[in-house]
């Protein structure tokens, strides 16, 4: 007889884990209270790549301006775009994609439920939806609920009147100007789009620099792009007050500046919320953080796995994929754990950027020696063909054997060639191993080659 196992939420943490139950011969159903897809499709990674392609090809237009014949005629600037027109093409994007995926569970025969999903006991939900209330039975549950924009304080108490990570799709009107509170990957990543299409963009930092945990150099080059094209930072600044009233909003800081924009977004982190949820039924615990689990996706309840952004192990979507995996293929039998070191991290901006595994303070920190190796765009040839010449590629390896610790990579196709390296990583592949390896010329990849050559 086959397990009985309910899937909550179908993100990317759910529904990767669902299609390897069904894979595995699990009698499955997924159970989803809002959009197909969770937030990474509808709210999160999907809609704000299809916003920062849509800057990027203004941001490209402004370099081929330059090629134009001075009588071309050609006039367009960032302000002509129709921001309807632009959060059209990001709502297209998303139901292409879960009406792809919902397709896909029907021809798997995985069971979707729609609804509010609680446990009620050890081994039995209720679903409260469109149907009225049922109740399930399972064998084990995953839990995927994910999480939702954290508001800190004092910005906490102005909730509706600020926009977030969530709700920015769908501003009704482009503002002029835009205060993004914090400066991790979602704060950038919107800076540079609303900078691209003209939008006068600041990002206000608690802590002291950008991206925390990322490379100094990675961090100075990111800011330095960002800068250069007119995006303001104040890092390290405490806010103090806010004022909502008027066409300006406003925030005061301790040193006494005043920054105002037509629209503040609180980009600060996100947080569980699993309120409703019955975990206290099962007498299992949560915070702000989520759920607590092992390397195996296990939580305190034996038959009761959590993945992704609600066990606050690791806050990507791909992490989230993976243990959604293991989860599903460790209540079948296996006994797998999830490798946090191997996970590529990035960035969406312009410049990109992609880490894995260790950098050097990381490294450090943990008694290595290390030596690094870093190799410059600007003495790439693609880089300086295609005006990509922002960026480098650095490696990390122990000193006593060149295995490979880490990579970070700032500038072109970041996020695409980090994916060389977390294997390297990964497999624990030595400086001489990567060096064998062929990187066709011309590419940007061969920033990693000349890196190597170091």
């Amino acid at each position: 007889m086959s397990k009985k196992v309910i899937v909550i939420g179908s993100g990317p943490g759910g529904y990767p884990a669902a299609l390897r139950l069904k894979e595995l011969g699990a009698d499955v159903s997924i159970v989803e209270a809002w959009d197909f897809g969770g937030t990474c499709l509808n709210r999160g990674c999907i809609p704000s790549k299809a916003f920062l392609d849509t800057g990027h090809r203004v941001h490209a237009f402004e370099g081929l301006r330059k090629l134009l014949k001075a009588d071309s005629g050609v006039n367009f600037s960032a302000g002509m775009l129709d921001w309807e027109k632009v959060k059209a093409r990001r709502a297209e994007v998303i139901t292409k994609l879960r009406t792809s995926l919902e397709k896909l569970f029907l021809a798997k025969k995985i069971e979707v439920i729609r609804g509010r999903a609680a446990f009620s006991g050890p081994n039995e939900i209720t679903i409260t939806g469109p149907q009225g209330e049922i109740k399930k039975t399972f064998d084990a549950a995953i839990l995927a609920a994910g999480t939702r924009p954290s508001f800190p304080p004092p910005f906490r108490d102005y909730h509706e009147q600020l926009t977030d990570s969530d709700r920015v799709f769908d501003l009704p009107k482009l503002p002029k100007s835009l205060l993004i509170v914090g400066g991790g990957v979602i704060g950038l990543e919107f800076a540079c789009f609303f900078n691209s299409i003209g939008v006068e963009v600041s990002v206000l930092e608690l802590l002291p620099d950008i991206l925390a945990g990322e490379d100094p150099q990675v961090t100075r080059t990111v800011r330095s792009s960002f800068e250069k094209r007119g995006i303001k930072f104040y890092l390290g600044k405490k806010t103090l007050k806010i004022s909502v009233d008027g066409p300006l909003k406003a925030v005061e800081l301790e040193d006494g500046a005043c920054l105002q924009a037509e629209e503040i977004l609180v980009g600060a982190g996100r947080a569980a919320d699993l309120t409703g949820m019955g975990l206290e039924s099962i007498a299992l615990p949560w915070d702000r953080r989520g759920v607590k689990c092992d390397a195996g996706m296990r939580t305190a309840i034996p038959n009761v796995y959590a993945v992704g952004d609600v066990n606050g192990i690791s806050l990507l979507a791909h992490s989230a994929s993976r243990q959604g995996e293991i989860a599903a293929e460790n209540i079948m039998g296996a006994s797998h754990n999830f490798d946090d070191s191997i996970v590529p991290k990035c960035v969406y901006a312009w410049p990109e950027v992609g880490s894995v595994g260790l950098n050097k303070a990381q490294a450090e920190a943990k008694g290595l020696q290390v030596k690094t190796s870093r190799a410059f765009y600007l003495g790439i040839g693609k880089a300086v063909a295609t005006d990509e010449t922002e960026g480098f590629a650095q490696l990390v390896f122990d000193a006593a054997d060149e295995t490979l610790l880490g990579a970070q990579i700032v500038g072109g196709p970041a996020t695409e060639l980090i994916h060389v390296l977390a294997l390297g990583v990964k497999l624990k592949l030595k400086r001489r191993d990567l060096r064998e390896i062929i990187y066709a010329h011309p590419t940007m990849a061969e920033a990693i080659h000349e890196a190597l050559a170091k």
